[in-house]
Parts: C-alpha cells; structure tokens; sequence
C-alpha cells in the first residue's frame, strides 16, 4: 500500500512514520508537514490508500478540513485521523464528510496502527461477494457495495448513484434492497442510502458527503433516526477501539 502521513508535529511525525516504513504491508510512505503541501500532491495526481492526518496542529493546520478536500479529490483514498484531543474531536470528526477508516489516540500505539493499516487491506481485498450485480440493456455490472451513494426508484428502473457515476437496472427498489448489507437503510419509498455517506440527518432531509440531500418520510422517519442512532454509535465505539474501517 501508499501511505502519506501529515502533520505538523515533526517528533510525532518521526515517529508514526518510523514505524510505518517498518511493515511488510507498505510499499510506499511519503511524509508532508503541512495539509495544503499534501493536497496539492494528491491535486497532482499522487494516489495514496492511505493517508495518517493529524487532526489538531499549530496555526493554520486543519487536518478535517484537509481530509474533506481529499476525499473529493480521490475518493478511494482512506482517512485514518490521530489526535492526542479526542473528547475535542471525536464529535467534530462526523460532521465534516471524509473517507474515514480509523481514529487513532496519540502517542500512537503501533499495534494499533498496524492494526488500522490492515483493516484498510483487508476491506481492498474483499471477495467478489461485496459487490452488486445488476443487468441492463443485456450488460452486467458488478458494483463494489463501498461505491454506492444511494439508490432510486424511478418507475421501472432503479438507479444505483455511486462514486463512479450512475447504473441503471430493471428492476425494483424493494427487491434489489434484500440483497445490500446492513449498513443501507430505506428511508422513502424511492430511496435506500448507504449510511456510511451520511454527513448528518435533520427532521426530513439526509446530507449526504457528496452534497446530495434526499427525503425521509414520514412512515420511515423512526426507523431511519433510530437506525442511523445505532450505526454511528457502533462506528465511535469501533473507531476508539482502533477495529474499524470503512
């Protein structure tokens, strides 16, 4: 894997980095002291899996906002952010939409670096089961569950939205659902949206880290709340954990 760490603390820097370039599952490990140098590269078409962004830093040093403009700039790229304030951000870090994969308390324990690190290979690795099959127009698609943004009812088709544009299938929403893992949920009779894209829930609208925004009903308004509610709690507790990757 490619790994950039960003931050401006040069000792920390020194010493997360010192312990990345000593695992066999890293190929590459570039270091940057400042966000905008990080961004530019990646700007630059430099592709890491993997960047270690610090959250908290000096004067001008914004690691979530960093990681925002990351993730539209190459959405395959996952966010494992280190902090040494974590009641500061823990809240902060679900607000601003990222590819987060991990959350690590500093100093950094390599154990659970390493462990982070491997998560994100392993969810690279997954097997030809984590992705959805669709047929249109006679071709098949195969569609990594990791990709989707939302799907959509539009009479007798369903639009799968994901990160590398849109496919079309004949078929219908409440049949195509049964087959999507545990982390979608049906929030309007036209859609059912991938909860790790959501940047947050009001009274009748989903903000999606894409900028989308899609409707909640009525009769899905409990259910959607209560099942987001559980969602985010499973992922905080795993993120602490350092188990978790998205």
């Amino acid at each position: 894997m490619k790994v950039a760490v960003c931050d401006d603390d040069r000792s920390a820097l020194e010493r997360v980095v010192g312990m990345i370039c000593g695992m066999d599952i890293v190929k590459v490990c570039d270091v940057y002291q400042s966000v905008p140098d990080l961004v530019k590269a990646v700007k630059n078409k430099k592709h890491y899996d993997i960047v270690v962004m610090n959250i908290g830093g000096g004067s001008g040093f914004d690691g979530i906002n960093g990681a925002r403009r990351l993730g539209e700039l190459d959405a395959d790229t996952k966010i494992i952010y280190m902090t040494r304030y974590t009641e500061k951000y823990v809240q902060e870090i679900f607000l601003s939409p990222a590819n987060l994969s991990g959350f690590l308390v500093k100093p950094v324990d390599e154990e659970m670096l390493k462990k982070n690190l491997q998560k994100v290979m392993e969810t690279r690795a997954r097997p030809e089961n984590q992705k959805m099959e669709i047929t249109y127009k006679h071709k098949v698609e195969s569609i990594p569950y990791d990709d989707i943004f939302y799907l959509e009812s539009m009479g007798h088709l369903v639009v799968i939205h994901t990160k590398k544009g849109d496919y079309r299938s004949y078929d219908r929403l409440e049949k195509v659902k049964e087959r999507l893992p545990g982390n979608f949920v049906h929030c309007h009779k036209s859609y059912v949206v991938n909860m790790d894209c959501i940047q947050r829930i009001d009274k009748n609208r989903i903000f999606l880290i894409n900028s989308k925004e899609l409707p909640i009903s009525k009769s899905r308004y409990g259910e959607t709340r209560e099942r987001y509610a559980l969602y985010t709690e499973q992922l905080l507790l795993a993120l602490k954990n350092g188990s978790h990757s998205l």
